[in-house]
């Protein structure tokens, strides 16, 4: 463990690492801060949802010829993705419970969150805020835990691990959308 020193009445004494001690607030912070965006995704897929859903089944025979109805059925799906990935990033964060394995745990959600905010950042600044604030936290507990583990890191498993994430959430997103419009071909 990496620990700092201090002279106290000439003598040096041997304090534990401050990142050490400020990992579990961040990662309850983390968890507060998922919560929080997931609740301004879900608000914004309900108004997308309730707006497509009166268009759809007004013009049913006709989405597919109107772009702007697609339009929105696409902003609607990557809302869907984005929320279905801040809640993984939710459930693995609120799953850690050893600092031995937060950097191999949590770096593969650096990129899933800055991938959802590539998504959405032009047309929600706000959770645009958020997922930026989010990645920049989850990568700083990363490093803090990596260097008190004196943790290795393999980028190309945590480019795997994260394509994965990403992939079984386009899935959710693809199936929740052809339930929602059976007719629409996107």
């Amino acid at each position: 463990m990496v620990a700092s020193s201090i002279f106290v009445n000439n003598e040096v004494q041997v304090l534990p690492n401050p990142c050490a001690l400020t990992i579990k607030p961040r990662l309850e912070y983390l968890l507060f801060l998922t919560e929080s965006i997931i609740q301004k995704l879900r608000a914004a897929r309900t108004i997308a949802r309730e707006s497509n859903g009166r268009f759809y089944l007004d013009n049913c025979d006709f989405v597919n010829d109107n772009q702007q109805f697609k339009k929105q059925v696409n902003m609607e799906a990557t809302l869907v993705r984005a929320l279905e990935s801040v809640k993984i990033i939710r459930k693995t964060l609120g799953n850690i419970s050893q600092i031995d394995n937060i950097s191999q745990t949590v770096s593969p959600l650096v990129l899933v969150a800055r991938t959802v905010n590539s998504d959405i950042y032009a047309g929600m600044p706000q959770i645009s805020r958020d997922l930026i604030e989010l990645s920049g936290l989850m990568g700083s507990i990363v490093m803090d835990s990596g260097s008190l583990a004196e943790a290795k890191f393999d980028f190309k498993q945590t480019n795997l691990e994260s394509k994965r994430m990403l992939a079984e959430v386009n899935l959710i997103a693809e199936s929740k959308i052809r339930t929602l419009y059976p007719n629409l071909n996107c």
